[in-house]
C-alpha cells in the first residue's frame, strides 16, 4: 500500500525504522477500517445487484404473465366462436327437422294412415306455416361467466436477515461416513466406546442375552467386540450385559461359543478396572486388548497365553474435534474429577454430564466445547481428559493434594494470556491419537481384511528461481508427514537440474518436474501441476511462505473431522521482512466453514481440485479458486491459525485487511508451533 511503501513529503525516510514501524501500524489501522468499509460497500453493491436481479426477474415474470393472459384471451375468443357456430348449426338442424314435420306431404301421409277421408281433405286444405330459418347473426360468440377465485392474502413475516448456512454451522453429531463400511462388528460396549467405534465400521449394539442368536442370523457380523463395561452413567447396551460380564450368567459365554462355531472373531478390550475382575469373562475370547503395554503384561500372566495386544485410549475425530458448539464458549471454568475450590471463592462447576446418568453422550460432546478452561483433578478419568483436549478445550491438570489457592493462581495465569492458552490447547489437540489407525494392526492379527483410504498427499508448487526451489525444499523436508509425491512446475529453470535437486532432498518421494518453454503465471503453472498429481489429497505450497513441521499432519487430520472438500486457513500469520512486522489475518476465523481460505494453505481432495482448476493469473489465483468453490457449492473449511506464515515483501493486496498487528518480531515463535 502507498502509505507503507512510498513516504509522502514531510514524512520520515524509509531508513528510519521507528518511523517506518509507526507508519505501518497506522497503515494497519487504516487498512482495517478501509477493509471494513470495503466489505460494507461490497455488501451494499451485492444487495443492489440482488435487487436489480429480483426486479428483472419480476419484470420478466410479469411479461410472461401478460403473454400468457393474451394467449388465454385469444384461446377463449376462438372457443367462443366455435361454440356459437356449433349452436347455430344445431339450431339449423332442428329447424330443418321441424320444417319436415310441418310439411304438407308429411301430414298427408299421417292422414292417409288414419283411414279417415275427412282428415285427408282437411289436411289438403290446411295452410302450411313454417317458422323462419335461423340466422348466423343471431348466435354471437360469448365467453361464459366463471365465478372468480379469490386468493388468500399472504401474511407479512418480518424476519431478521438470515446468515448463510456455511457461516452458521456449529458442531452436531454426524451420521457418517464409516472408515470400513464393508465390515460389521457386533459390540457390547459403553456409550463412550460406541461413539469411538461407530464411524469405524457398521456397529451393531441393539441386542441382549435374550436375542443375540437372532442378531447373529440377521446381521452376520465379522467380529464380536466386547468391552469391560461397568455399571454407571456410561454403561451401554441398556445395561443388559452387566450380569453376564460379572459372571453371574452364561449368556456371554454362550454368545462367544456361538461366534466360534460360526467363524466370527472375538475380541475383549479391557478399558478400565481391575484385571482380576475381568479375567472370568475375557478368558473365553480369542484375543484380548489392554490399554497399555504394562496392562498387557498383566493379562499375559493372568491368561497364560500371548494372544494379548494393546489398544490405547484414543479419540474419534468425527466427534472429538475443535469444531465449536453453537454459541461458542461460555468463558467459564469447569472441573473433571475432584478439584479443591479456592477458599471463600465461588465453587467451580463440574463438566456437564460426566456423572449424570440422564445426559446423553451426544450432549456431553457438546458440553466438552463450552468451558474456556477445564481443571482436571488427579483422579480425573484419563479418557475424558483425552476427549476434552481433542475438542480444543484447554485442560489444566493438577497434582494430588493441590490447594484451591494454588489451582486458582495457575488458572488465572492461563486465562490472562489468551494467545498462550490457545497455543497450548492446539498442542494438546495435536497430541491426541485417532483410533482409526490403531485398529488396523488389531484386525490384521485377527485375520480380518481391513481396507481403507491411504490418504496419500501430493504437494504441487511453482518455482521461478533456484532460491525459491531451495526455500520450498526446506519446507517440505521439515514435514512430520511427508507428501508421497511432489509436482514442481519450473519457470525458466532447467528441468533436469530441478529434478536432481528435489530427488536429493526427498529420496523417498515420487518426483515429477515440468519446465515451461515460456514465462507463465503462477496460476497456469499450478493448473498444469494438478493434472500430474495422483495423491488422494493435493496440497498447494507457495515457495515464498513458511510451513511448520506439523503443517501437513495437522491440516490433513481435519478431513477425518469434517465433510469438507477443501481445507485451508482463513486466519493466519503474515510477516513483512522489510519492516520486521508480524500480522495476524482474520483472528477468530478458525475451525468453521467459511467462503474462502488463503491460496497458499489449500489442501483439497484431488478430484475436486482437478475439477475446479486454477485461473491463469499470478497473484489472484487463490481468490478465483475460492469464488469457483462458492459457485460450485464446494464446502471450504478453515482450520487453525498455526504452522503457516505468509511472507511478502510488502503489504500487497488485501493482506492488511482484517489484520491485527502482533508486533515487530519474527513470526516463527508465534505461528510455527
Amino acid at each position: 500500500m502507498s502509505e507503507v511503501s512510498e513516504p509522502a513529503a514531510g514524512q520520515p525516510e524509509r531508513s528510519d525504522p521507528a518511523a517506518l514501524r509507526q507508519a505501518l501500524a497506522e497503515a494497519v489501522e487504516r487498512a482495517s477500517g478501509a477493509a471494513e468499509l470495503a466489505r460494507l460497500i461490497t455488501d451494499y453493491q451485492r444487495r443492489l445487484e440482488e435487487v436489480a436481479r429480483s426486479e428483472a426477474e419480476a419484470l420478466t415474470k410479469m411479461r410472461e404473465a401478460e403473454a400468457r393472459l393474451k394467449t388465454a384471451e385469444r384461446q377463449n375468443a376462438q372457443l367462443a366462436k366455435q361454440l356459437a357456430e356449433q349452436k347455430y348449426q344445431t339450431e339449423v338442424a332442428n329447424w330443418k327437422f321441424a320444417s319436415l314435420q310441418e310439411s304438407r306431404w308429411s301430414k298427408l301421409g299421417d292422414a292417409i294412415h288414419s283411414k279417415k277421408p275427412g282428415t285427408v281433405a282437411r289436411t289438403l286444405k290446411a295452410p302450411i306455416r313454417k317458422r323462419p330459418a335461423p340466422r348466423r347473426s343471431d348466435f354471437k360468440p360469448e365467453i361464459p361467466a366463471v365465478p372468480e377465485m379469490k386468493a388468500a392474502p399472504a401474511a407479512p413475516e418480518p424476519k431478521a436477515p438470515q446468515v448463510s448456512a456455511p457461516l452458521a454451522e456449529s458442531f452436531t453429531v454426524p451420521k457418517g461416513p464409516t472408515a470400513r463400511p464393508y465390515m460389521t462388528v457386533a459390540a457390547i460396549v459403553d456409550r463412550q466406546t460406541e461413539a469411538l467405534l461407530r464411524y469405524e465400521w457398521r456397529l451393531v449394539t441393539n441386542f441382549g442375552p435374550d436375542n443375540w442368536e437372532a442378531m447373529l442370523d440377521q446381521q452376520q457380523p465379522h467380529v464380536l467386540f466386547v468391552e469391560s463395561v461397568r455399571p454407571g452413567p456410561r454403561q451401554g447396551n441398556g445395561g443388559r450385559w452387566l450380569e453376564a460380564l460379572a459372571g453371574e450368567t452364561r449368556a456371554l459365554r454362550d454368545l462367544v461359543a456361538a461366534c466360534h462355531k460360526r467363524g466370527v472373531k472375538t475380541v475383549f478390550w479391557h478399558s478400565g478396572g481391575a484385571v482380576s475382575r475381568a479375567v472370568p469373562a475375557a478368558e473365553h475370547f480369542e484375543y484380548v486388548l489392554a490399554t497399555t503395554e504394562a496392562r498387557a503384561r498383566e493379562w499375559r500372566s493372568a491368561l497364560r497365553h500371548d494372544r494379548v495386544g494393546v489398544l490405547p485410549l484414543a479419540i474419534q475425530p468425527r466427534v472429538h474435534n475443535p469444531i465449536p458448539a453453537e454459541g461458542g464458549r461460555t468463558g467459564e471454568i469447569a472441573t473433571l474429577g475432584t478439584v479443591t475450590p479456592p477458599a471463600g471463592g465461588a465453587a467451580w462447576q463440574p463438566l456437564a454430564g460426566q456423572d449424570d446418568d440422564t445426559t446423553a453422550y451426544d450432549d456431553v460432546l457438546t458440553a466438552y466445547r463450552r468451558p474456556a478452561l477445564v481443571i482436571a483433578g488427579a483422579d480425573a478419568e484419563p479418557r475424558a481428559i483425552e476427549e476434552v483436549a481433542a475438542c480444543g478445550t484447554p485442560v489444566l491438570q493438577v497434582r494430588a493434594g493441590a490447594k484451591g489457592e494454588e489451582i486458582l493462581a495457575a488458572a488465572e495465569v492461563l486465562m490472562a494470556d489468551a494467545g498462550h492458552l490457545a497455543r497450548e490447547a492446539h498442542l494438546a489437540w495435536r497430541a491426541r491419537t485417532s483410533v482409526t489407525p490403531l485398529l488396523d494392526p488389531v484386525l490384521d492379527t485377527l485375520g480380518v481384511p481391513s481396507v481403507r483410504g491411504s490418504g496419500a498427499i501430493t504437494a504441487i508448487t511453482a518455482v521461478s528461481d533456484p532460491a525459491e526451489l531451495d526455500r520450498l525444499l526446506a519446507q517440505v523436508t521439515r514435514q512430520v508427514e511427508r507428501p508421497g509425491q511432489i509436482v514442481v512446475v519450473a519457470d525458466g529453470l532447467d528441468a533436469g537440474l530441478v529434478d536432481k535437486t528435489v530427488r536429493q532432498s526427498c529420496p523417498d518421494v515420487d518426483v515429477v518436474v515440468r519446465a515451461t518453454q515460456e514465462p507463465v503465471t503462477r496460476g497456469a503453472a499450478l493448473d498444469r501441476a494438478i493434472r500430474l498429481a495422483d495423491g488422494d489429497y493435493v496440497a498447494v505450497l507457495d515457495a515464498r511462505d513458511l510451513y511448520g513441521e506439523h503443517y501437513l499432519a495437522d491440516l490433513v487430520r481435519h478431513f477425518a473431522s469434517t465433510d469438507a472438500e477443501v481445507l485451508g486457513k482463513a486466519s493466519f500469520y503474515a510477516h513483512l521482512p522489510q519492516t520486521g512486522a508480524t500480522l495476524l489475518r482474520q483472528p477468530g476465523a478458525e475451525h468453521r466453514f467459511l467462503p474462502e481460505v488463503a491460496g497458499g494453505t489449500v489442501l483439497a481432495r484431488r478430484q475436486v481440485l482437478t475439477g475446479l482448476g486454477f485461473a491463469d493469473v499470478s497473484e489472484e489465483w487463490g481468490e478465483v479458486l475460492m469464488r469457483q468453490c462458492r459457485t460450485d457449492g464446494v464446502r471450504v473449511y478453515s482450520a487453525d491459525q498455526y504452522s503457516y506464515v505468509c511472507v511478502r515483501d510488502s503489504a500487497e493486496g488485501s493482506l492488511l485487511g482484517s489484520a491485527r498487528l502482533e508486533g515487530y518480531v519474527p513470526a516463527e515463535p508465534l505461528a510455527l508451533i
